[in-house]
């Protein structure tokens, strides 16, 4: 019998990314509403530009909800509105 000799060398970056990924899937799935911060982390934009090009246009003011002084968004159809945009605006 001749001895097996394995080695596995994993890319921990490669692996890392994956990880992320996914979780970053599974939270969009879940998530319900969004904030000024959360959009900003996930659009990769800065909060003043997307209040800027995003908050104040009627297609993504709708989704709005209010409580006291702080406002949230409908995650999905914020989304969507914000796609939208790019998409026609610019190009």
């Amino acid at each position: 019998m001749i001895p097996a000799e394995i080695n596995v060398q994993i890319d921990e970056k490669a692996v890392r990314e994956h990880i992320e990924k996914r979780l970053d899937e599974v939270i969009n799935e879940s998530l319900v509403l969004v904030d000024v911060k959360g959009l900003a982390k996930r659009l990769s934009m800065s909060e003043r530009f997307i209040e800027e090009e995003f908050l104040k246009d009627p297609r993504v003011r709708q989704f709005e909800v209010r409580k006291n002084r702080k406002k949230w968004y409908w995650y999905k159809p914020t989304i969507q509105a914000i796609e939208e945009i790019i998409n026609t605006e610019w190009y």
